[in-house]
């Protein structure tokens, strides 16, 4: 069995694999490739969020893994899944789309579910579920209202989509307060920021302009949800963070 692991240094689900790997003994079974490395190898073999895992050159598991499953595949002793409701469906679709930032950040500002949908490969693996499942999906999805599943959880992309800015202004300028942050990122860099953060060069770049009045309202969202949370969740991300950076080396 070739198993490839595609994970970033600063993944807390890669941090977690690692951790599960080393525990089951089967470190020596897998190969890692750290996406911040090997970006483009990343991007030629279709990864589009970490931890994405390949078994036998097909991608089975993309940002959300199922420990279980994946402990079972790996010792050979897998069970057949049961059949999936078309509600849990839809959930495993939205925890898919809610565990990276850029699929995130660009259904939120596009709503667009159809451009999702026809990466098959891609959403098999991160909503977990078979080829049934699968074609079951993709016939009732084309019936989903995208912009109602959009805002019927709007606090779950509001509350990723600013985790996933503080982590990024940790990155750059450390430990902040919003009171400094929200004098440095105005409402222009935040729009900017949304734009870009879920395209890669043009592939996936939509523009917008600030006054097209829905888009403007998104913004005016995000940033009235940083101002009320950014405080906590920087707390959270420095934790985080000094936790995977002081184990990576002994984990890769």
């Amino acid at each position: 069995m070739d198993i490839e692991v595609f994970v970033h240094p600063t993944c807390s689900t890669c941090h977690a694999l690692l951790q599960r790997l080393h525990r089951w003994g089967l470190m020596d079974k897998v190969r890692i490739i750290d996406t911040s490395r090997d970006p483009y190898m990343a991007i030629e073999r279709g990864v589009r969020s970490v931890p994405s895992i390949f078994i036998n050159g097909e991608l089975m598991f993309a940002g959300i893994i199922d420990f279980n499953e994946l402990h079972a595949i790996l010792t050979g002793s897998n069970k057949p899944s049961q059949s999936v409701e078309e509600d849990e469906l839809i959930q495993a679709f939205l925890r898919g789309v809610l565990d990276s930032v850029a699929t995130a950040l660009w259904l939120y500002v596009n709503e667009d579910c159809s451009a999702l949908l026809r990466d098959e490969k891609t959403l098999k693996a991160m909503m977990g579920i078979g080829d049934e499942e699968l074609r079951r999906f993709i016939k009732s999805a084309a019936k989903m209202d995208c912009s109602a599943l959009v805002s019927r959880n709007e606090e779950s992309f509001l509350r990723v989509i600013a985790t996933n800015f503080t982590r990024e202004v940790y990155w750059v300028l450390g430990a902040m307060k919003w009171e400094n942050v929200g004098r440095l990122y105005t409402r222009e860099s935040l729009a900017h920021w949304m734009i870009v953060r879920s395209a890669l060069g043009r592939v996936g770049l939509r523009p917008h302009r600030l006054s097209e009045p829905v888009f403007s309202s998104k913004v005016a969202k995000v940033q009235d949800y940083l101002g009320r949370n950014f405080d906590e969740l920087m707390s959270k991300v420095i934790k985080e963070q000094e936790e995977i950076a002081k184990d990576w080396p002994k984990l890769v």
